[in-house]
C-alpha cells in the first residue's frame, strides 16, 4: 500500500509527521539555505549527480558546510530511496529535495556561531495531470514588473532558498492569469520563476547567458539533446522584440522537462502547440527520462 513518503533529516530517516526543526533554524529565521529539486520517476532517480553537483556549488557559494561530502549526500539519497521502497509507486513521479540551511542560530544571531547544518532529504508526489494538459495545450506567460535579482546582488546560478524575487513575480502575473517571464535590470529576458525559458527563431534555439539566470540542469540535458538532434542553439542576450518574432517557445525544469509555451504577454507559438522543434525534444525527454508525460505512463 502506498503511504506517506519517509523523510531524511539529519542522517534519521524518520515519518514526515516527526520530523522536528528549531523555530530559531537560521533557514526559517532568514531564509538562510541552499536547495535542490531531482526528479524520480517510478524508483529511478534522474541525473542525481549532476544535481548534487549544483547543490553544492551553491553551497560552496553561501559557505555552508553539510556535514557530508557529495559521495555521502548520495548514499544518503539511495537510503531514503531504499527505506521508501513499499512507499513509492512504480508509475508515479516524485521530486527528491535535499534542503541545507546553516542550521540552529545562536542568541548572538552571529552567521558563525550557527550550526551544525540542518540536512533534509524527502520525496513528494507530482501531480502529472497538469504537465500532460501544459504538454498538449501550452502555457500562457506574462513579462513581470518584477526584475530578476542581478548576480552582483545574489548570485542568480545559485539556488537558494530565499525564493522572495520569484514569489513576487509569481503574484504580480497570477492577476493576469500568466506565468511570470523575468527580465534582468537592462530588459533582456532572463527566465521564469521556477523554469528556463527558450525561444526558437529561424530553427534556432536561443537561451539566456548562464550568467543571468540559475544554472538549470535540465538546460544542460537540453544542450546534450540539441546536440545528438542536430538543433542549433545559443547561448545570448534578447528581448521581447524578439520574442515577438520568435516561431515558437518553450520552458524547462526538472519538474517538467521541456513545457511549450502558447503565449507571452500576446505573442503567439506560430508553428502550434507543441512547435515542431519543442516536439522533438518532448520526445527526446521522453526517450531519455524513460517516462512520457503526455500518456501518464512511463514511456515504452
Amino acid at each position: 500500500m502506498i503511504g506517506e513518503p519517509l523523510i531524511s533529516l539529519n542522517g534519521d530517516i524518520i515519518e514526515a509527521a516527526e520530523a522536528r526543526i528549531s523555530p530559531f533554524d537560521r533557514g526559517f529565521l532568514w531564509g538562510d539555505g541552499i536547495y535542490e529539486v531531482t526528479p524520480c520517476f517510478g524508483h529511478q532517480m534522474y541525473r542525481l549527480e549532476d544535481h548534487i553537483d549544483r547543490l553544492y556549488r551553491s553551497l560552496n557559494y553561501v559557505r555552508i558546510d553539510p556535514g557530508l561530502s557529495p559521495a555521502q549526500m548520495i548514499v544518503a539519497t539511495e537510503a531514503l530511496l531504499a527505506a521508501n521502497k513499499d512507499r513509492l509507486s512504480e508509475d508515479a513521479m516524485y521530486r527528491i529535495g535535499h534542503w541545507v540551511t546553516r542550521g540552529e542560530d545562536t542568541p548572538s544571531m552571529r552567521i558563525h556561531a550557527a550550526g551544525p547544518a540542518t540536512v533534509m532529504i524527502f520525496f513528494r508526489p507530482v501531480d502529472t495531470t497538469g504537465i500532460a494538459r501544459n504538454y498538449s495545450e501550452g502555457v500562457r506567460m506574462t513579462v513581470s514588473s518584477v526584475r530578476r535579482n542581478p548576480p552582483e546582488c545574489v548570485e542568480t546560478r545559485a539556488k537558494v532558498t530565499s525564493k522572495m524575487n520569484q514569489i513576487l513575480a509569481e503574484l504580480d502575473a497570477a492577476t493576469r492569469d500568466a506565468l511570470p517571464l523575468m527580465l534582468d535590470l537592462n530588459g533582456n529576458i532572463a527566465e521564469t520563476s521556477v523554469a528556463n525559458f527558450f525561444l526558437v527563431r529561424d530553427g534556432v534555439v536561443w537561451t539566456a547567458p548562464e550568467r543571468n539566470i540559475l544554472e538549470g540542469v535540465t538546460r544542460k540535458v537540453l544542450f546534450e539533446l540539441c546536440e545528438i538532434l542536430t538543433i542549433p542553439i545559443e547561448e545570448r542576450h534578447f528581448t521581447m522584440y524578439d520574442v515577438a518574432q520568435a516561431e515558437e517557445f518553450f520552458i524547462t525544469s526538472s519538474a517538467i522537462c521541456a513545457t511549450p509555451v502558447a503565449s507571452v504577454d500576446g505573442f503567439i507559438s506560430k508553428h502550434g502547440i507543441p512547435g515542431p522543434i519543442t516536439k522533438r525534444l518532448i520526445e527526446a525527454f521522453a526517450t531519455d527520462t524513460g517516462y512520457d508525460f503526455r500518456g501518464l505512463n512511463p514511456a515504452s
